[in-house]
């Protein structure tokens, strides 16, 4: 009886990872999994419950996190943080107190540098290294 109760959670965990893929129900179906056996084996169930909850949370305190990193590992910037290393053309003269603008994506923001010495003419490249609000703090490449 244990066992189809234990394939029960182990496939239920199963469905619920399926459907959330939050890497939180998973640890639940190997524990599952190592409950099935002990009750298969005909432990009583004070062997095989704390086995589940052991196995669960074991597997979840160590594997998750490293888990986690491997499959956000590719994510990709949406944001305006995306710009910051890139490099682009000024369209006005910037000096240390002196905005100008560059465009990004099509749209023309302001930018400004806070190398003091700093007077950078139109036309040159500059490497986005930041964004504070809604200026582009820059420097020269």
């Amino acid at each position: 009886m244990w066992v189809y109760i234990w394939l029960g959670i182990t496939a239920a965990a199963l469905v619920i990872e399926f459907m959330t893929t939050e890497m939180v129900s998973v640890w639940f179906a190997g524990g599952g999994v190592v409950a099935m056996v002990l009750a298969g084996v005909g432990l009583d169930w004070y062997f095989h419950l704390p086995a589940f909850i052991a196995v669960s949370f074991a597997l979840m305190l160590c594997f998750r996190r490293l888990v986690m990193a491997k499959l956000n590992k590719g994510d990709v910037k949406t944001n305006a943080d995306s710009v910051i290393g890139k490099e682009f053309i000024l369209l006005s003269d910037i000096g240390f107190n002196k905005a100008g603008t560059i465009k990004v994506n099509g749209v023309v923001w302001t930018a400004i540098t806070e190398e003091e010495s700093a007077e950078i003419p139109a036309g040159k490249i500059v490497v986005v290294e930041r964004i504070e609000g809604n200026k582009y703090i820059v420097k020269e490449k």
